[in-house]
C-alpha cells in the first residue's frame, strides 16, 4: 500500500467518523428538546428522577451514547443533576429566577455594569411593582398583610443593622412577589437577587456606620408605601417608592458607584 492510498484511507475514515459525532450531536439535541420541553411543561415536576436509560434509549430510539450526550445538553443548562452510585439517576431541576439572575449577573459583570447603573433601573423598576401592588382590588388580602407581617419584625430590628438589611430587603422582595404581573416578578427579581448579593460589600460597615435614626427614617418610610398602597394610590405610591429607593441607595453609592457588578457572591 503506497503512502498516498494509505493517507486517503485515513482521511475517509476521519471523514466518516466526523460525519457520525455530527449525526449523534444532531439528535441528541432533539432528545434534549423534547426532555426540555416536559420539564419546562411540569410534565417532570422539580426533584424527579428522569426514566432509566433503557426505557428513554427505547422511547427515544437512540443508543446510549447518544442520550448521554442529550442529558449533558440539559445537565450544562442546570435543568438536570446526575446522581452517581446505586442510587444515581437524573435529577430534574425546574429553572427558578435565582438560576436566571446567575447568568443575568454573568452577562452584567462581563459587560462591567456598574452598581450606580443597576440601582438607576432598580429605581424605576420597583417603583413600578409598588404601584402595581397598590392597583391590586385585592390588595387588602393579597398584599398589605404580608407588608404589613413582614414591617412588625422589621420595627425592632432598627438596634442591629444586619437584621435590619435582611429585614429590608425581604419588605422589598415581597412588594415584587406581590405585584401581580409575572413577567415583572422574574425581571425584577432578578435584579432584586443581584442587588442582595451586592449588599455583601457594605453589609458590615453599613451596620455600625449608619445610625439608628436611618433606620427609624426607613421603617417610616416602608410604612407610609404600606398606607400608600392601602389606599391604592398608585401615582404617589409610585412617586414615594422613587424617592425612598434614592435615599436608600445614598450611602452605598456614596463609595461603590463606579464599581463593577458581581455575578456571584459580591469580593471586597
Amino acid at each position: 500500500m503506497t503512502n498516498g492510498s494509505h493517507a486517503i484511507r485515513t482521511e475517509s475514515r476521519a471523514a466518516r467518523e466526523g460525519a457520525e459525532r455530527v449525526r449523534h450531536a444532531a439528535i441528541a439535541e432533539v432528545v434534549a428538546d423534547a426532555l426540555r420541553h416536559r420539564i419546562l411543561e411540569g410534565d417532570l415536576a422539580d426533584g424527579d428522577v428522569l426514566p432509566k436509560q433503557d426505557e428513554l434509549m427505547a422511547e427515544f430510539d437512540v443508543g446510549r451514547t447518544t442520550l448521554r450526550q442529550a442529558i449533558r445538553i440539559l445537565e450544562t443548562e442546570g435543568l438536570l443533576t446526575v446522581r452517581r452510585g446505586n442510587m444515581g439517576g437524573s435529577v430534574v431541576h425546574r429553572p427558578t429566577p435565582e438560576d436566571a439572575a446567575h447568568m443575568f449577573g454573568m452577562v452584567m459583570h462581563a459587560r462591567r455594569v456598574t452598581l450606580e447603573d443597576l440601582a438607576r433601573a432598580l429605581r424605576r423598576l420597583e417603583p413600578v411593582c409598588v404601584a402595581l401592588c397598590a392597583q391590586r382590588r385585592d390588595r387588602m388580602e393579597t398584599v398589605v398583610p404580608r407588608l404589613r407581617e413582614i414591617h412588625a419584625r422589621m420595627a425592632p430590628t432598627v438596634d442591629d443593622g444586619l437584621a435590619y438589611i435582611r429585614a429590608s430587603r425581604e419588605f422589598h422582595e415581597a412588594i415584587v412577589a406581590a405585584c401581580g404581573n409575572r413577567t415583572m416578578q422574574i425581571l425584577l427579581g432578578m435584579v432584586e437577587t443581584l442587588w442582595a448579593r451586592q449588599e455583601q460589600l457594605w453589609a458590615e460597615r453599613s451596620a455600625t456606620e449608619v445610625g439608628v435614626d436611618t433606620r427609624l427614617l426607613g421603617v417610616r418610610e416602608h410604612q407610609h408605601l404600606i398606607d400608600l398602597i392601602a389606599d391604592g394610590d398608585d401615582t404617589l405610591a409610585y412617586r414615594y417608592a422613587v424617592r425612598h429607593l434614592e435615599g436608600a441607595h445614598a450611602y452605598p453609592l456614596q463609595e461603590y458607584a463606579v464599581r463593577p457588578v458581581q455575578s456571584g457572591p459580591a469580593l471586597g
